[in-house]
């Protein structure tokens, strides 16, 4: 039997294939947009893949966020699985990225996690029961150059669920942290959003044009949204998920090593990779 799904930022990508994924395995899902004129694009892909989905317009930067996913619990009834999903992520030094680049990524990020977590934890509770995925990233738990202020909130987001999960688990919700490295998806550069400040003639120019080659090349070989979006649909089924799950080779790669070798080692491994790209 399938169960109640909320998940946020459906309009593309990641959030869009998992819509897809739990509609396609029999839950019902309320797939939120900020922007409601997107619609379109979800509709025709659930059409396509011969599911339904309710849609409804979600901005979680807002103040008035919590209270809207409370409307949401009251006119669908309690949720059992929410997919934090919603996120930006602004590439750049952060010397190069103005208070607003920094700013709107801490407030979708993470604010806008913690308000929607926040507002669907009380019917969870009640209920007894409840699976909160948040999509994080490889970011997360290794942070690289010119995505400085982005890892930043990936790290707030691990530990704010590695405290959530102690808290949460005694009323039966587990909390699940996705953490995927490059995305495969077609919009995976129609999206790339450079901080504010950024010049291409400006300090960082090298190492930026170093960072996009090692990215570009890694998107060859990187998972696409749909297997991100099957991966989470599986983890809403599985009576005792990992707290944590990596995805995609290059990831699970970088992962394993931050976490064996020595700073030292791994800083120098960084170095000569960046240095070796370059040329």
């Amino acid at each position: 039997m399938g169960e109640l799904v909320l998940i946020t930022g459906t309009s593309s990508g990641i959030g869009l294939a998992t819509a897809l994924e739990c509609a396609a395995a029999g839950h019902r899902v309320v797939a939120t947009l900020r922007n409601l004129d997107k619609r379109k694009t979800l509709e025709k892909a659930a059409n396509a893949r011969g599911v339904k989905l309710d849609i409804e317009q979600l901005d979680v930067t807002q103040e008035s966020a919590g209270a809207k996913v409370r409307e949401l619990v009251l006119k669908y009834g309690p949720f059992y699985a929410l997919v934090n999903n919603a996120g930006i992520a602004v590439a750049g030094a952060f010397e190069e990225q103005s208070d607003s680049d920094v700013r709107d990524q801490f407030e979708t990020n993470v604010f806008g996690v913690m308000a929607v977590t926040r507002a669907v934890l009380p019917a969870m509770r009640a209920a007894g029961r409840g699976r909160i995925v948040n999509v994080s990233s490889v970011s997360g738990r290794v942070a690289f150059p010119l995505l400085a202020v982005y890892a930043a909130t990936k790290h707030a987001i691990e530990g704010l669920s590695e405290g959530l999960r102690w808290e949460v688990e005694p009323f039966g919700i587990r909390i699940v942290n996705v953490e995927p490295g490059v995305v495969k998806t077609p919009i995976f550069f129609e999206n790339h959003r450079l901080g504010e400040l950024v010049s291409k003639d400006g300090p960082y120019a090298a190492l930026s044009e170093i960072v996009e080659r090692i990215v570009r090349g890694d998107v060859e070989k990187a998972p696409s949204a749909d297997v991100v979006g099957a991966t989470i649909a599986r983890l809403l089924a599985e009576p005792s998920p990992p707290f944590r799950i990596v995805l995609g080779n290059e990831a699970r790669t970088v992962v394993a090593l931050r976490r064996l070798l020595p700073d030292r080692l791994f800083s120098l491994g960084m170095r000569q990779a960046l240095r070796g790209k370059s040329g």
